[in-house]
């Protein structure tokens, strides 16, 4: 049959994705948030910008697991024609829920093609807005932007936003030096730790002169947790061994800066420390305030989180190790009490700390970091001492027959995405959100150094799957820079606190079975 040369001149309107037609239909009948979750998910892969339209205002849904859901299949859209729709909500600059998910799904997607548009944001009022706004440019690569970056580093008002932007100038400032050193400069005298600890990482790959006064200052001059990034820092500018004595490096920039000292270029530090044996005792940390089993830190404002799940009552299985170190008890938690005791007794006098003990639910010692004096120490010694493991053996084969011990099993289960969260500060976990409040309103009191024990498995909490705790973890970790460590005791899949020391910079330490 001959098709009518009508027809053939119609213009190619492609037809809506038949897909995204039983979204609209399905999704508003559905009343199961999980069915939801996976009715947005069956969206993935869809080239069309049908896709970017229905799911645009499911951005800023209320419900965070709809919303995330949203973000990650906008997030992978395929094509700029498919995220086209969302550049009209970033030129009218709201709503602004929905706009700090579209810049952050922007610089996640690498979409080129928003640079132009997303520039304005960085000047929103919005403090979300700004932080993803700001965290784009270094994923997009857009210089362009690296002035109004270099204020926001050092002016902004959100300690969150100023890391962004400090990131962001790392990220950019490799070969346009001049441009991005001066503020990752002055960033090294902010307030925040946080922020101090990513101009420290950046200058070690924006590497520039001006910053090795500033850095030698605050090794001689600061106390706490920044001194674990000084001092390689100071290593990649200037690739002298001359350790954590702040007199050494004042002594020798004096005469240095008089010649007119000029940092090595990579390729300069790649030639020396391929002539030399590896230098690992540069990399050691400044002496340490506080210490857990061996894992030492020079942090001031420290936390301790210990799990005293029903499992905790069992011994270890391999006794020697700990017979060795003179142990005459094999049960994990006395095992855990002891070492803790000894961990509080050797505070330095500069020491803020607090502790939780965990299970199914998290029982905090203090409401807020305590001054580790004598008094505050003695307490919370006996605080340690007095731990019990919560439901037990007995209780949990009570649970397993039926029995009125079920109760008490189930008090003694593991909620290790609650105990973290304590321990990061968060106390209001239900309100919290991954955006700038996620990020920056429990810093003010909480540790920046965490030391985290556990003998299991999660196995209760708003999370229990181990990759979901680690992602949500690190996200809300992302812009405080927290410093986790782990330690695992006990005969269970250890992966997960090995990635989550890993990936907060901190210490992983097997204890054994």
């Amino acid at each position: 049959m001959l098709v009518s040369a009508a027809l053939l001149l119609l213009p190619l309107v492609p037809l809506q994705d038949e897909t995204v037609q039983d979204f609209k239909r399905f999704y508003r009948r559905t009343k199961d948030p999980v069915e939801k979750v996976e009715i947005i998910h069956s969206l993935e892969g869809l080239d069309t910008p049908e896709v970017a339209r229905v799911l645009q205002n499911l951005l800023a849904a209320q419900d965070k697991a709809i919303a995330e859901a949203a973000l990650i299949v906008v997030t992978r859209l395929p094509s700029p024609e498919a995220r086209a729709p969302l550049l009209g909500v970033v030129g009218k600059g709201k709503p602004v829920e929905v706009l700090a998910a579209i810049a952050r799904a922007a610089g996640a997607g690498k979409w080129h093609e928003y640079r132009e548009a997303l520039r304005p944001l960085l000047e929103h009022k919005d403090p979300t807005v700004r932080l993803w706004a700001a965290v784009a440019p270094g994923l997009l690569d857009d210089p362009a932007t690296m002035e109004t970056l270099s204020v926001m580093a050092v002016e902004d008002d959100e300690g969150a936003v100023r890391v962004a932007a400090v990131d962001s100038l790392a990220a950019l400032g490799r070969g346009r030096e001049a441009r991005a050193a001066p503020a990752l400069v002055s960033a090294l005298e902010d307030p925040a730790l946080e922020v101090k600890t990513a101009a420290c990482l950046a200058l070690r790959r924006v590497r520039t002169t001006d910053a090795v006064a500033p850095l030698i200052r605050i090794l001689a001059e600061d106390k706490g947790r920044i001194l674990e990034q000084v001092l390689p820092t100071l290593y990649e500018l200037t690739d002298l061994q001359l350790g954590d004595d702040p007199a050494a490096w004042v002594s020798w920039w004096r005469a240095a800066e008089e010649r007119g000292y000029r940092i090595p270029s990579a390729v300069e530090l790649r030639r020396r420390r391929e002539a030399r044996e590896a230098t690992a005792a540069i990399y050691q940390t400044a002496r340490p305030e506080a210490e857990f089993l061996g894992i030492p830190t020079p942090s001031r404002n420290v936390v301790f989180v210990i799990d005293i799940s029903g499992s905790m009552e069992e011994e270890v299985v391999d006794q020697k190790p700990f017979r060795e170190r003179g142990f005459n008890r094999f049960r994990k938690l006395d095992i855990v009490q002891e070492e803790l005791a000894r961990s509080i007794e050797g505070l330095g006098p500069e020491v803020r700390f607090n502790l939780f003990a965990f299970a199914t639910e998290v029982h905090p010692w203090r409401k807020k970091l305590v001054p580790a004096n004598a008094l505050n120490r003695r307490s919370a010694t006996a605080f340690v001492r007095g731990l019990k493991p919560l439901g037990g053996a007995s209780a949990a084969a009570a649970a397993s027959a039926g029995l009125q011990g079920s109760a008490g099993a189930r008090e003694g289960m593991t909620n290790t995405y609650a105990a973290l969260l304590a321990g990061l500060g968060i106390k209001n976990p239900d309100k919290l959100e991954t955006t700038t409040q996620g990020a920056t309103e429990f810093v003010k009191g909480s540790g920046d150094t965490l030391f985290f024990l556990s003998d299991g498995r999660p196995s209760v909490g708003e999370l229990v799957d181990p990759d979901d705790i680690l992602e949500a973890v690190l996200q809300l970790n992302r812009f405080r820079r927290v410093v986790i460590h782990t330690i695992a005791i006990g005969e269970f899949q250890k992966d997960f606190m090995e990635f989550l020391a890993r990936d907060t910079g901190g210490i992983f330490m097997d204890l054994g079975r």
